[in-house]
């Protein structure tokens, strides 16, 4: 048994390459950070909830936010259990969204039953159903099937050995954006699968598997909107009609989505309101976990003039800013040649552009680093030290005590300026360059 078990292993990772000896010690790096990353964390973490158990001893409510610790896993699951999500939970998550956690939901069914109709606040349900066994069935089975999910996906797109398959599965298990990830239990964790299965199956020989792969990018655009513009790598093959079928698939299901709850497309017109609300609410624009570029805009305004962030002027603004950025970096991701450029971009629109976009979108930022540690060889030495100190930053684990994350913004902005001024210096401005001198 245990020979076919072997076999079976070698068979898995017969494709994996080895890597150079520059991308191995990178990888070395990441792995030797992560493991000082966690272990430091974990310390850290275990000394915060002390201090917050000694607050709480002496009257304090400073640390209640506690509570909230895998209040989104809880909140989706409760709401998937709903006949209308939006019209009784006030729900701003997509249809299929929420009904992807039914199936854990089932196992937490009772423990609803139980506290449903009692008015509790998300941080109150979450704080007693974290206390049942159902609701740790449920996060474990959760975790185990995305995070295999995921790194089966990384392994086989970037043909990792097994050696550099477990230290790149560590990396990514212990990452910041990972774990926090998991501990608000939020269902983005299913659009990166989708979205890793389609950058796996969208080169595939066999039609059958690039129609999945295009299939894949439209779920996980009805999870989070904003992953279906990694169809930039079908725009740049000049997959035009792939494009428009991902399109279609994603219309189609969005449509459909609405009918998984009895209330139907009636529903629709209360899923717009909550978002809208969810989308412009100041608390949520002012949070220090929020990464977008709308809220680091909101905050300068509030920053000059109280309540200026409300005002129109900031709002057109705004909205123009992000559409001259979306549209310059959909030419620019298009047009590039460079798979990291394009992974750089693609991911910091994913980011940046939505107005609320808390810390654990960081997980889109596993395609991009992968990407680096495969171009890792072609990239001059300046580049690769600045990239990895930023990659450093955003995957260290200790970067979530503190919970302010605007320094994380900064850094995936960065990535996006160079990558864009490497795009528009060294291939489109030699483009035009060459074609004024043909024309001479």
């Amino acid at each position: 048994m245990d020979l076919k078990r072997k076999s079976k292993l070698n068979n898995f990772f017969a494709s994996g390459n080895a890597l150079s000896d520059g991308q191995q010690r990178i990888v070395n790096f990441f792995f030797a950070a992560t493991v000082v990353g966690v272990m430091t964390a974990m310390l850290g973490i275990i000394l915060y909830y002390v201090y917050a158990f000694a607050s709480l001893s002496n009257g304090s409510h400073a640390f209640d936010w506690l509570l909230g610790i895998f209040s989104d896993f809880v909140t989706i699951m409760d709401a998937s259990l709903m006949d209308s999500p939006y019209v009784i939970g006030g729900a701003s998550y997509p249809p299929f969204a929420i009904a992807i956690l039914y199936p854990f939901a089932l196992i937490c069914k009772n423990v609803f039953d139980v506290y449903a109709g009692q008015g509790l606040t998300v941080d109150e349900l979450t704080s007693k159903v974290v206390l049942t066994p159902q609701f740790w069935i449920a996060i474990v089975l959760f975790f185990v099937i995305c995070t295999s999910l995921i790194i089966f996906a990384i392994v086989k797109i970037f043909r990792l050995n097994l050696k550099n398959s477990i230290k790149i599965g560590s990396i990514i298990i212990f990452s910041a954006p990972f774990v926090y990830a998991i501990m608000r239990g939020n269902t983005i964790y299913f659009a990166l699968i989708f979205l890793l299965f389609f950058m796996l199956l969208k080169n595939s020989s066999n039609a059958v598997l690039r129609e999945i792969a295009y299939i894949c990018l439209a779920f996980a655009g009805l999870i989070k909107i904003y992953p279906l513009f990694f169809g930039v790598f079908l725009l740049r093959d000049k997959k035009i009609f792939a494009s428009i079928r991902v399109a279609c698939y994603f219309c189609v299901g969005t449509f459909l989505s609405f009918f998984i709850y009895s209330a139907g497309l009636s529903d629709f017109s209360y899923f717009m309101k909550n978002l809208g609300s969810f989308a412009t609410d100041s608390h949520h624009l002012l949070s220090g976990t929020n990464l977008s570029l709308t809220s680091i805009l909101y905050k300068l305004f509030e920053f000059i003039s109280p309540s200026s962030g409300n005002s129109s002027f900031f709002s057109v603004l705004n909205i123009s800013i992000l559409i001259v950025i979306f549209l310059f970096s959909s030419v620019l991701a298009i047009v590039t040649r460079s798979s990291l450029s394009r992974s750089v971009i693609a991911s910091a629109v994913l980011i940046l552009i939505p107005s609320v976009s808390y810390f654990y979108v960081l997980i889109f930022e596993i395609i991009p680093f992968m990407q680096f540690i495969k171009d890792y060889d072609t990239i001059d030495k300046k580049k690769r030290n600045l990239y990895s100190a930023l990659f450093l930053f955003l995957l260290f684990t200790l970067t979530i005590l503190p919970g302010y994350f605007i320094v994380h913004s900064l850094a995936v902005f960065a990535m996006f300026a160079i990558e864009c001024h490497s795009v528009i210096s060294k291939e489109i401005v030699p483009y035009f360059t060459r074609s004024k001198e043909k024309r001479l």
